[in-house]
């Protein structure tokens, strides 16, 4: 017997929301169905394509403030381990009250190693620096000075409070996009439920809904040839397109001057996968074969690629 396992990858789940959708569009009247209708389930689908796109737009927001957070912090233990050293001539290699007094945590001489003491550290430098004019070095190499270090200061200051706003918005848009794909999987389940009420197992109308018929035992259909692109050494990365029926997906690989014979390589979900291990230089053919519980497809055309 066949199943109709919503898949768990969002791409190739949109992408079947709007296999059902067609099928509504096409057939809801004749079929019957009342509960899951197109407009219901276009209305749930194009909600969730709108908060993945939020959520994607959050995390690229993320990464570059995390990037430029990064950057602020390099700039600033940078510029500590020049004061530290510009210090050392007035103070001594040994921790004294003086270290203390310009802002130096924990009783000792050393930049600290995280973050917020570095900024708590660039702070404290900076009032002190403020008081103590006599210790500034205006030099273009030194700039220890109390402008230097508060241009710093607010670097870092603003860096990290933009990291933090942009976690939190990750978190947030993470959370709606979870509710809304999770409304669509109820939608779909539901008209697969819907429809197992209204059709026979065997009908052929499954199809137009991008559903299996029930009691269909086919075999998935042969995938495309994939497409391989190099990547860190001793990868390569294989990818083809989604195929119908298929639950899941076998990749085999022949090393050129290594293998007789083809030999599984991968077993995946999605229509891609990253091949590690293997030896740069040679040239490596990949074929993929699809499977679902009736069994494996033939295999589909080979690729040929050299490893990186």
């Amino acid at each position: 017997m066949a199943n109709n396992t919503l898949p768990a990858n969002l791409d190739r789940l949109f992408t079947l929301a709007e296999d059902m959708a067609d099928g509504l569009h096409s057939l809801e009247v004749e079929v019957g169905v009342k509960q899951n209708t197109e407009a219901a389930l276009r209305g749930d689908l194009k909600a969730a394509r709108s908060t993945e796109a939020d959520f994607q737009a959050a995390r690229q927001a993320k990464t570059t403030a995390t990037t430029a957070q990064t950057v602020a912090d390099s700039n600033g233990k940078a510029w500590l381990g020049v004061a530290r050293r510009t210090l050392v001539n007035s103070f001594g290699n040994a921790w004294s009250q003086a270290w203390t007094d310009a802002g130096f945590p924990d009783n000792s001489t050393a930049v600290p190693d995280t973050i917020e003491k570095r900024q708590e550290l660039l702070a404290s430098l900076g009032a002190w620096l403020k008081t103590h004019p006599d210790h500034e070095v205006p030099a273009p190499n030194v700039q220890f000075t109390a402008a230097r270090v508060g241009e710093l200061f607010k670097a870092l200051s603003g860096a990290r409070s933009g990291a933090k706003t942009a976690v939190t918005n990750t978190g947030s848009t993470k959370a709606v996009r979870d509710a809304t794909v999770e409304k669509l999987r109820r939608r779909m389940r539901g008209l697969i439920d819907e429809l197992d009420l209204l059709l026979a197992d065997d009908d052929p109308k499954w199809h137009q809904f991008g559903l299996n018929p029930p009691a269909a035992t086919q075999r998935p259909d042969a995938p495309d040839q994939p497409i391989l692109t190099p990547g860190a050494p001793g990868e390569l990365h294989a990818d083809w397109s989604d195929t119908r029926r298929a639950e899941s997906y076998a990749v085999e690989i022949q090393v050129e001057g290594v293998d007789a014979d083809w030999r599984h390589a991968a077993s995946v979900q999605d229509s891609d996968a990253t091949l590690r291990d293997l030896t740069s230089g040679k040239k490596v053919k990949v074929r993929i074969i699809t499977r679902n519980e009736a069994g494996p497809s033939t295999p589909g055309p080979e690729a040929e690629g050299t490893v990186p």
